[in-house]
């Protein structure tokens, strides 16, 4: 999560707060890691928007982003292998679970 989620209020401060409590609730989730990524970081590869890597045990992995009017979804290996490795970056950059 980029830390703007946390500070812009969106829908009053009754609804921020409901938000926050429900990250939390993930704290203990053993398939779920939140980790928020600092504004001091400046520029990330994930600033373009959010997307989903998609992995299957049988099946090819798949690549998935919208923009503001559309879907694209790939399973081309070298796109997945490119935004495989700017998600790693990212989880890098960003404060650990314990710090986030």
């Amino acid at each position: 999560l980029s830390e703007a989620v946390l500070h812009q209020e969106v829908g009053g401060p009754d609804v921020m707060r409901e938000q926050l409590a429900r990250l939390l609730e993930f704290r203990d989730d053993p398939w779920v890691n939140i980790q928020v990524l600092p504004f001091s970081v400046g520029q990330y590869p994930a600033m373009p928007g959010a997307f989903n890597l998609l992995r299957f045990d049988d099946d090819p992995d798949l690549f998935y982003a919208e923009s503001y009017d559309q879907g694209h979804m790939t399973a081309n290996p070298s796109v997945i292998k490119e935004r495989s490795l700017g998600y790693a970056r990212l989880q890098a950059t960003a404060l650990s679970p314990e710090d986030s």
